[in-house]
């Protein structure tokens, strides 16, 4: 017997459904608002049904949530592209430190070289006789004359010095700072 009931209960609410569902369709009825205004007057249903204002609200705050959205969105891909232009010209910047880094290596390194080299030379005359040394200085430049005594003892240099004119001593002492 229940098996019966159940039967043409669920047999009922098939066709109901069908019929509510063939007169919304053909606009007979409206079945969402007739149901929304049945389950407004329920008194425990209606604490959980949502009005067509509380749904016009809610989809006015979801519409301004998109647009927000959407907004924040745009501003992540500007951001995101002065991001990769930052990136870009750190790395430029990283190649060209590299670059100046290297080419200081090189200068450095040339210049350590000429250090040695003039200071093999400064060995050279640091052995020689004082006359002799002031006859091969003043056949120089001025510039690498004036490295060459800079590299010597001042005892030394006094001793060249005393050994060449006057006036060339005085010009290779002026440059020297030793005034």
């Amino acid at each position: 017997m229940i098996k019966k009931i159940l039967f043409f209960l669920g047999l009922f609410l098939i066709l109901f459904a069908m019929l509510s569902w063939s007169f919304d369709a053909l606009g007979i009825i409206d079945i969402k608002a007739t149901v929304s205004n049945i389950a407004n007057s329920t008194p425990v249903v209606k604490d959980y049904v949502i009005t067509q204002e509380e749904l016009d609200t809610l989809k006015e705050e979801n519409s301004s949530l998109k647009s927000t959205v959407s907004e924040k969105d745009g501003q992540i891909a500007e951001l995101k592209v002065q991001i990769e232009d930052l990136n870009q010209e750190l790395a430029e910047r990283e190649e060209h430190f590299a670059d100046l880094e290297s080419e200081y290596q090189a200068l450095r390194t040339e210049e350590d070289k000429r250090e040695t080299r003039l200071e093999k030379i400064a060995d050279i005359y640091r052995r020689m006789e004082p006359e002799a040394a002031a006859a091969v200085i003043q056949e120089l430049e001025d510039n690498l004359a004036v490295e060459i005594l800079s590299r010597l003892k001042e005892d030394q240099a006094a001793l060249i010095f005393e050994s060449m004119p006057q006036q060339q001593a005085a010009q290779f002492i002026s440059q020297l700072g030793l005034e």
